[in-house]
């Protein structure tokens, strides 16, 4: 009886050291993965809001110069983060985007109305 006793006090009750630092180094390397994915998927989504804002400014200036209300080409739209500028092409306004973030590319910038 006294053996069982003494068994059942040597169990483990807890993780090793190590056990611990590989887990934390397992989350460390999961955090480094996905950290910059992270950004860069927070700024497209900031910049296709702010395009997306931009939108009604851009019709309203399309409008004005198809309908020959405004002769000459609106100036550019811009939000801080977006800038949308004109160029006259036979039937309309070709608007061509830019943004702040050189590593970033969304394919809903380049668009024409």
């Amino acid at each position: 009886m006294q053996k069982l006793q003494t068994l059942k006090k040597s169990t483990q009750k807890g993780f090793t050291l190590i056990e611990l630092m590989i887990v934390i180094a397992i989350i460390g390397i999961l955090a480094a993965i996905a950290l910059p994915a992270y950004k860069t998927y927070t700024i497209k989504a900031e910049i296709g809001a702010s395009i997306a804002e931009l939108a009604g400014q851009k019709t309203s200036s399309s409008e004005l110069y198809l309908t020959g209300i405004s002769s000459a080409v609106p100036g550019n739209l811009t939000d801080g983060m977006v800038t949308l500028t004109p160029s006259p092409i036979s039937g309309g306004l070709s608007w061509a985007c830019s943004y702040n973030y050189e590593d970033v590319n969304i394919r809903e910038c380049d668009s024409s109305s």
